[in-house]
């Protein structure tokens, strides 16, 4: 299982957009993808010292051929700009393989 990261911060004033953006688009989109195992949002329960509201998508793939072929669907490319429009800070985006033990 493959586990991606996406991380930024948008302002305080926006959350309540963002959540309404995650709920109604970017999960429905994700959840559609083949290969999507999960997607939830977490957002930081404070501003930042920046004033800023820091938040992270968390999704959990298959392979990351599937997470490639999400993310060159329409779908997920639409439901992408309209957060991209709200966020402060340039993503910072990681995946990661969950490793059995």
């Amino acid at each position: 299982m493959y586990v991606r990261f996406f991380y930024s911060a948008v302002d305080p004033d926006d959350a309540d957009e963002i959540r309404r953006i995650f709920s109604e688009d970017v999960r429905p989109a994700f959840q559609a993808a083949p290969g999507c195992l999960s997607v939830e949002l977490l957002v930081d329960t404070e501003p930042n010292a920046g004033g800023l509201l820091e938040g992270v998508v968390v999704s959990r793939w298959r392979s990351p051929a599937d997470v490639d072929a999400a993310l060159e669907s329409r779908a997920v490319a639409d439901s992408m700009v309209r957060i991209r429009q709200l966020l402060r800070l340039e993503p910072i985006v990681r995946t990661f393989e969950a490793v059995d033990e």
